[in-house]
């Protein structure tokens, strides 16, 4: 029977219109490539199949690990004096081998290197040039015999056998070649055979440091003579 009438509060809202300059901004093309090449920012990692050498090293870690496990502990991963060898190896084993590197190609006298000590009647290989023009090697050799240093006398022996051996043209001497190079070179004489037995001879009594007595001298003075005699 009554009625109410109600009218509801209305708020007029005014639209903001943002009218600044706005600046693009724009990416250095020439950065971005200059970042792709940078290790710091390559996140992607390439899977590949490892090589032989490291699938060896990982065998030989692997190894050892066990084997020194079985004597110190039974721990995975490797703890204590374990995990400590394991990290000292690497350098361990790189030192074994340059070690060998010089005793073995560069021909340096290892043992006297190491106790700092000299030796005079030790010849430098940059005298080898000097020693094979030389008239009088087999003074050389009596005096090498004549100190019981027969070493010494081996290599006298050697750089005679390779003057002859040069002389009649059967060989082409340079210092920069090795003793396997005069091998090839005569591989097609009948001298091949002879030369290779004094060579390995030579090899082991004055790089190898082989101590070589008066006994095991005559016999190898006799085959040098008789090659020698050969040519």
């Amino acid at each position: 029977m009554f009625s109410v009438c109600v009218y509801s509060q209305s708020d007029e809202k005014l639209v903001q219109y943002d009218d600044s300059f706005i600046e693009q901004k724009k990416f250095d093309v020439k950065k971005i490539e200059a970042y792709k090449q940078q290790e710091d920012f390559i996140y992607v990692v390439e899977k590949r199949e490892p090589t032989f050498i490291e699938k060896a090293w990982n065998w030989f870690k692997r190894t050892i690990k066990r084997v020194l496990s079985f004597f110190f502990d039974d721990i995975t991963p490797a703890v204590g004096f374990l995990a400590w060898l394991l990290r000292v190896l690497p350098y361990i084993i790189a030192g074994l081998v340059l070690f060998f590197l010089i005793k073995f190609f560069l021909k340096v006298n290892t043992r006297n290197v190491l106790e700092g000590k000299t030796n005079k009647s030790i010849v430098n290989l940059s005298d080898e040039e000097e020693l094979i023009r030389d008239k009088d090697l087999p003074s050389l050799i009596q005096k090498a015999i004549t100190d019981k240093n027969y070493q010494l006398a081996v290599r006298y022996y050697y750089l005679l056998l390779l003057k002859n051996l040069s002389e009649k043209e059967l060989i082409s001497w340079q210092q920069e070649k090795t003793n396997e190079d005069y091998i090839k070179e005569l591989s097609s004489t009948k001298l091949n055979n002879d030369f290779e037995q004094l060579t390995y001879l030579y090899d082991y009594v004055w790089y190898g440091e082989f101590l070589i007595d008066e006994v095991a001298f005559v016999q190898a003075e006799t085959n040098f003579k008789r090659v020698i005699a050969k040519i």
